[in-house]
C-alpha cells in the first residue's frame, strides 16, 4: 500500500482531513488533498498521476460527471471512487456507467462511510494483486 498514490478531492476541509487521516493510519502514505477539482487536474497535468481519486460530487467548477469524463478521457487508468453526501441512486448509476469505479454515500456518521470506503479500497487492491 506504500506505493498506492491517492488523491482526495473534497470541498469540506474536515471531510478532506478525516479521509486523509484514516487512509494514513491504514498505511496509505501517499495521500494528497485538494479542495477543488481544478487543483486536482492541475496536479495531473504536472504528471503526478495517482492510482485512485476519491472525490465528492460537488468539487467546484466541475460537476461530478464532467470531472469523471475529463479523468476518463485523459487518464483512463486512474480509478475514480465517489464518496459523496449525494444519496441519489440514479446519479450513482450514471457515474458508474460513465466509468466510476465505486460510489459510496457519506452517512451522517462520517466514520461509517470512511470504513466502507477503506473496505472497498482494500478489496479493489486485493483483486488487482496490489494489497
Amino acid at each position: 500500500m506504500q506505493s498506492t498514490r491517492i488523491f482526495v478531492v473534497d470541498r469540506n476541509p474536515i471531510h478532506n482531513s478525516l479521509i486523509k487521516y484514516h487512509l494514513n493510519i491504514n498505511k496509505f502514505s501517499q495521500v494528497y488533498n485538494f479542495p477543488k477539482g481544478e487543483e486536482c487536474l492541475y496536479r495531473l497535468e504536472k504528471n503526478t498521476i495517482p492510482d485512485f481519486i476519491i472525490t465528492d460530487y460537488d468539487i467546484g467548477n466541475y460537476t461530478g460527471l464532467d470531472f469523471l469524463r475529463k479523468i476518463r478521457d485523459e487518464y483512463p487508468n486512474i480509478r475514480v471512487i465517489y464518496f459523496s453526501s449525494v444519496a441519489d441512486p440514479i446519479l450513482a448509476m450514471k457515474l458508474l456507467e460513465a466509468g466510476a469505479f465505486d460510489f459510496i454515500v457519506k452517512t451522517s456518521k462520517l466514520e461509517t462511510g470512511i470504513s466502507e470506503l477503506l473496505k472497498n479500497l482494500r478489496y479493489i487492491l486485493k483483486e488487482a494483486n496490489q494489497f
